[in-house]
């Protein structure tokens, strides 16, 4: 794989990280009007309708026997995405999104305990050097009940997102970004569909907050998806792993920006530890190779 190649894959994917980081400072401002689950909700449904769109486009659709499975993904998406903003809504943008980045140390221990891979020692360092850094971010030690509430549901996320990491991995195997992210989304909205019918949903509060909640669904759901995935089919889970540590600041710095929230010095320490340990785990403990899967 041609260094050229490889550095493309590293621009979209930082691209996708700033992204996904200002879209979550985005969607923390509506959660004033409208709840979590209805945003992750209008996430999933303008990402569908985008997306299969765009595979249709693409000559990609054909599920290919592969329905029960984008099935299965598309109710991680939809989970992953509201526990995420039930953190972030709960804990603020920054704190809530690192907690989620406790993900790869979830894939850390899934690889050795699972599948018995060798997990060296600097690797754990750095799994524990994660949990100190969300402690530090969370501010445990002052946490109230909502906040218990809103650290659990960052937990719930992270372990979410590890499992959407080792399952995209596996079905990156055979089919195509666009298709993956078309049906997952598209599951994923059917989901929203049941537990939230459309019937219920708040219309009048969305109609002043349309443009955020396009923004969160087209450039923070859409748009980075696909990126995030063309970068892997051009370079090592490993790199991009690493690149995807931005998310975290990114999204602080934007919450400080859009929403004016306030960070406190030892949470910037915090959120600079996890970062340096996650990205830590993705070199040492991940494996650097990977099938070169067709862009979208």
């Amino acid at each position: 794989m041609s260094d050229s190649r490889s550095t493309t894959g590293v621009l979209l994917a930082l691209t996708a990280a700033a992204m996904f980081g200002v879209s979550g400072a985005v969607a923390g401002g509506v959660f004033e009007d409208i709840d979590p689950a209805r945003v992750a909700q209008s996430r999933s449904l303008i990402a569908a309708t985008l997306l299969v769109g765009f595979a249709a486009w693409r000559g990609v659709l054909r599920p290919n026997g592969g329905v029960p499975k984008f099935a299965l993904l598309g109710l991680n998406l939809a989970l992953v995405n509201v526990t995420f903003y039930w953190a972030i809504d709960r804990l603020g943008v920054g704190p809530g999104a690192t907690v989620q980045f406790l993900a790869p140390v979830l894939v850390l221990i899934w690889l050795a305990a699972v599948k018995g891979q060798a997990v060296s020692t600097t690797a754990w360092l750095a799994a524990a050097g994660a949990v100190l850094g969300v402690a530090l971010v969370t501010q445990a030690w002052a946490l109230g009940d909502s906040d218990f509430v809103g650290l659990a549901a960052g937990l719930a996320s992270a372990a979410l997102f590890a499992a959407y990491l080792i399952y995209g991995e596996y079905l990156g195997e055979t089919y195509r970004p666009a298709t993956l992210g078309a049906w997952g989304f598209l599951f994923a909205s059917l989901f929203w569909l049941i537990v939230l019918p459309l019937w219920s949903f708040p219309f009048e509060a969305a109609q002043s907050n349309v443009l955020d909640l396009l923004i969160v669904g087209i450039l923070g759901t859409a748009a980075p998806f696909i990126l995030e995935f063309a970068a892997l089919s051009m370079a090592s889970s490993g790199v991009i792993g690493i690149v995807a540590t931005a998310e975290p600041p990114i999204g602080a710095v934007a919450a400080w920006v859009i929403l004016d929230q306030q960070l406190e010095p030892i949470q910037w320490l915090g959120i600079a530890i996890v970062v340096i340990a996650v990205a830590t785990v993705q070199r040492v403990g991940l494996s650097e190779t990977h099938p070169a899967t067709p862009i979208a």
